[in-house]
Order: structure tokens, then C-alpha cells, then sequence
């Protein structure tokens, strides 16, 4: 029974927590943070040691500008996250930089256009 009152309490919520005008079912506002599907994320893209663009299943993009300079990022093997309840948050999602193992943390997000 308790899996059953949560999964409707979680599909309720995902339903009213869609982010209008994005485009995207995989996107979803919490509080006042936006938030991607985990699972969802085709792949991620290093522009620099502050900026990650994250490209979406359904052709989104959004871009990510990290609270701080992030040393390291752009030169490394890429970064490692643990996604909590399926999400990657903005504004409080750590990211931790492979080789160095420096933690960042990501910034706002921000869509951009769709990759040609």
C-alpha cells in the first residue's frame, strides 16, 4: 500500500512540477530550482572550467555556469555526479572533477538552442 500512495504522490507531483515553456518532459522545477532528469542526460559537454552543457533524450540543451571557477574541469577526464531522487539540481548538485578530484558545484541552468 505505502508503494502504491507514494507513487501516485510522486506522479502528482512530477505532473505539477513540469516546467512550462522548456520543451522538455525531462525537466522539472523544485522550489525555486530547476532540475533535469538524471537518466534523461544524453550527454555532457565540458566548454570550460565554469560551463557544462547538458543535452537532453528529446534534443533539449541547458546550459550549466558552475557557482564557481571550477580548476581543472576543462583539462580533466570529464567529472563524476550522484544524482539524489533521479535529479540533478541547480544551485546544489556536486560534481567531482576526475584525476584532480576537485567538487564543484553546479550553478543556474539555462536553456540554450538545440544543437544543429
Amino acid at each position: 500500500m505505502k508503494s502504491l500512495v507514494f507513487g501516485v504522490l510522486c506522479v502528482t507531483c512530477l505532473a505539477g512540477a513540469a516546467f512550462g515553456g522548456t520543451g522538455s518532459n525531462w525537466v522539472i522545477q523544485q522550489g525555486n530550482k530547476l532540475c533535469l532528469r538524471s537518466d534523461h542526460i544524453a550527454r555532457k559537454t565540458i566548454v570550460d572550467n565554469r560551463t557544462i552543457i547538458f543535452d537532453l533524450d528529446d534534443g533539449t540543451r541547458w546550459k550549466n555556469t558552475l557557482q564557481h571557477d571550477c580548476t581543472g574541469l576543462k583539462l580533466a577526464d570529464g567529472f563524476a555526479m550522484v544524482a539524489r531522487d533521479n535529479y540533478v539540481c541547480a544551485n546544489q548538485q556536486p560534481i567531482k572533477i576526475i584525476g584532480p578530484g576537485n567538487v564543484c558545484y553546479l550553478g543556474a541552468f539555462a536553456q540554450v538552442a538545440s544543437a544543429p
